[in-house]
């Protein structure tokens, strides 16, 4: 590397050591100040700046420029204190991991959003998202309601949206993210957000969840109950629903999509979550808008099970039964070919540039003006390669809205807000966690004939010690205060703070203590025997493996750098590959061949059961061992049963023991590393309607059917 290259991970790296410094203990227990940082370097510029003008500045500049954008944004929190040694760190980390309001189930308030508290030195504020009341009430089931006598609907069981914004028809939304776009279409197949965040505003559900109000509400069924065994529920739909290609929508299509689901041939993640005790559901048609599902047992966890939505049996029966059902909605298939329940369809997909929704004529909400929903024409998700080009697109106009940009972009969004008339909400803490862990499956790829893992490295992660010791390794807090720029809290297990119900108060922790991971190396007989800093196995093997990731995600890149530095710093030599996203999601979920990933963990909403594909050995979604026939450990069959048991009561208070039990065992053996989970931004223009931006996915367009242009 030339003198005078400044790299990202140069840059991380000189803000880690500034940061270590600063809370090294003083003699008196608190940690040091710092020299003043001067806000006049690099105080409006960007990171593509940055990276453009890295030839022309030498390192002391670009060093005093990214430090300047991270004072910037402590000042913006409001936490520019942490600089000047306003507060021990232990105190630091007790106040950002503060429980947030219950997210279980229906609550009596909803999601607000008010003005930040101003900011210090005139820096422009963001809109904080205050989360939903605490709930107040449970109730399982749910009977039909009569719409208001005000509403003019166009058939009885048409659903009115009575809590936004009466809007009108028209217009666009163009929405931008990075990576490739959809892998597919099929709401049943689809396991990676990618595919899920464009099928879930094609596909509704038949229970919803209202991410403002933190609550299960009706979707496509209008009434659900039990019957008097408490085993058995009776589901209704909405008379008069109607496919996107204008069939009907009807029992029939519920009782096909158990089929597929259930189907050992397909390969879904449903199929891990719709099941009591071990045992999958039975569907029964009763009539054409009435389906009785008998479960082995009565369960609490109902409404999180019936999250999912039903296919066209019409439209896709055919390529079943032909063996052809996980292509039938696949992104090469003509847009006319997907037939969808939600707000919107497929007009156009362009490969890794844009999918363009439309209206679906046949939705069955309605506002109380008569107004059929959506009120958008079009709904455009765009891609970007990069965090980079995405946040470029939004701020030059070319994009509506955005979630989920750079940490070091806050402050300058904020401070856009008036100029590129949008707003900046701060939604709190995310549901999802970023997560490192080691292929842990035993086998060979049968095509290749090659085992998944080195056998030798799988022995070194096979040693719970080894996984214990690699997060010893790992400076969180540093990384965290650095490169994620305080936006983010450390996590113990898959929960994050955001899930003050579910998540375990008391789980093991793994703290920065490089000396005890060391010593687990030691334990090992993992020693450095020839003084190269790298440790080797008794027959002289390098401790070395590889983790992959994806490309694009310019903070998940350099963070991947600094866990390569604290692997080092203990004699682990952990190399990153940054692969496309899709083509990482085919090695986690098809080939299998990789040794380990860093990667973040989503979309299972705020009830367990919706998780219970992570925590089962046979679950798609046991990251680090998936699709076990039988449990490879003893704790993993633990887990299968707690997670059998955990569905098999109506008792919510003994649900959560059994989940408090089954995220110790996590904690415990540590298969996955949590890591954190990061503070969730959104961005979007002023001219839209009913915006109520969330921390749960889809953070932004959950409500787009209810999203509507304002008359200029």
């Amino acid at each position: 590397m030339n003198a005078g290259t400044v790299t990202p991970t140069s840059l991380s790296q000189d803000l880690r050591n500034t940061y270590r410094e600063r809370t090294s203990p003083s003699p008196s227990g608190w940690p040091k100040a710092l020299p003043e940082l001067s806000r006049e370097n690099g105080a409006s510029l960007d990171e593509t700046v940055v990276k453009r003008e890295t030839k022309s500045m030498n390192p002391k500049t670009m060093h005093q420029m990214e430090r300047g954008r991270l004072l910037r944004v402590l000042v913006l929190l409001g936490i520019a204190g942490l600089w000047g040694g306003c507060a021990p760190s232990d105190s630091i980390q007790s106040q950002q991991q503060a429980p947030l309001a219950s997210p279980l189930a229906e609550t009596t308030g909803s999601e607000t959003a008010s003005p930040s508290p101003p900011p210090s030195q005139g820096r422009a504020s963001v809109v904080v998202v205050q989360p939903a009341a605490r709930q107040t009430s449970f109730s399982l089931e749910h009977r039909a309601e009569t719409a208001p006598p005000d509403f003019p609907l166009p058939f009885p069981d048409a659903y009115p949206v009575t809590d936004i914004e009466p809007g009108r028809r028209g217009g666009s939304f163009t929405f931008v993210s990075f990576g490739e776009g959809p892998k597919s279409f099929n709401p049943i197949t689809t396991n990676e957000s990618s595919s899920s965040d464009i099928i879930g505003r094609m596909f509704d559900s038949l229970i919803g969840y209202d991410n403002a109000k933190q609550a299960y509400v009706p979707g496509l069924l209008k009434e659900w109950y039990m019957e008097e065994d408490k085993r058995c529920w009776i589901l209704r739909l909405r008379q008069g629903l109607k496919w996107s290609d204008g069939s009907p929508l009807t029992a029939d299509d519920i009782i096909f999509t158990a089929q597929v689901i259930y189907d050992p041939n397909i390969s879904t993640p449903l199929r891990d979550i719709l099941q009591v005790a071990g045992k999958p559901f039975e569907f029964e048609k009763v009539d054409d808008v009435t389906v009785r599902v008998r479960l082995a047992e009565p369960t609490g966890s109902f409404l999180a099970l019936m999250g999912w939505g039903p296919i066209s049996k019409r439209a896709y029966e055919e390529a079943y039964k032909a063996g052809q059902f996980d292509t039938s909605m696949g992104i090469n298939v003509a847009p006319e070919k997907i037939v969808c329940s939600g707000p919107f369809k497929l007009k156009q997909y362009v490969p890794g540039e844009r999918v363009i929704l439309e209206r679906n004529p046949h939705y069955y909400k309605y506002d109380r003006n008569g107004t059929q929903l959506p009120y958008l024409e079009t709904l455009i998700f765009t891609y970007a390669p990069d965090m980079d080009q995405m946040l470029a697109r939004f701020t030059g106009g070319t994009a509506d809205g955005i979630v989920r940009p750079r940490p070091d972009s806050i402050p300058d969004l904020a401070d856009g807000q008036k100029r590129g008339n949008y707003t900046v909400y701060d939604c709190g803490p995310g549901d999802g966690a970023n997560l490192f862990w080691f292929n842990l499956k035993k086998g060979q790829n049968p095509e290749t004939g090659k085992p998944f893992v080195d056998p030798v490295k799988q022995a070194w992660f096979d040693d719970v010690r080894f996984r214990r010791a690699m997060l010893h390794a790992i400076d969180k807090e540093s990384i965290i205060r650095t490169e994620l720029r305080g936006l983010a809290v450390s996590v113990w297990g898959l929960e994050t703070p955001a899930n003050t119900f579910w998540i375990h108060p008391n789980l093991p922790t793994y703290p920065y203590d490089p000396e005890k991971a060391k010593a687990l190396l030691d334990q090992m007989d993992l020693r450095d025997r020839d003084g190269d800093g790298i440790r080797e196995d008794a027959q002289g093997r390098k401790v070395s493996f590889t983790f992959i990731t994806n490309k694009g995600n310019k903070v998940r890149e350099r963070v991947a750098s600094l866990l390569q530095q604290d692997w080092a710093a203990v004699g682990v030599e952990g190399r990153p590959q940054f692969l496309d996203f899709n083509a990482l999601v085919t090695q986690l979920d098809s080939t299998f061949e990789y040794e380990a990933c860093l990667l973040g963990l989503g979309g299972g909403g705020i009830h367990p059961a919706n998780s219970m594909n992570v925590y089962r050995s046979s679950g798609r979604t046991h990251l680090f061992n998936p699709r076990q026939e039988k449990p490879a450990t003893p704790w993993e069959e633990e887990l299968d049963r707690l997670a059998d048991r955990f569905n098999a009561t109506l008792d919510i208070e003994e649900q959560r023991r059994i989940y408090w039990r089954m995220q110790e065992i996590m904690s415990e053996q540590l298969p996955i590393l949590p890591l954190w989970t990061s503070k969730v931004f959104v961005a979007v223009r002023n001219k839209f309607g009913n915006i109520k931006p969330s921390a749960l996915s889809h953070e932004l367009l959950w409500n787009a059917e209810e999203i509507f242009v304002k008359n200029p």
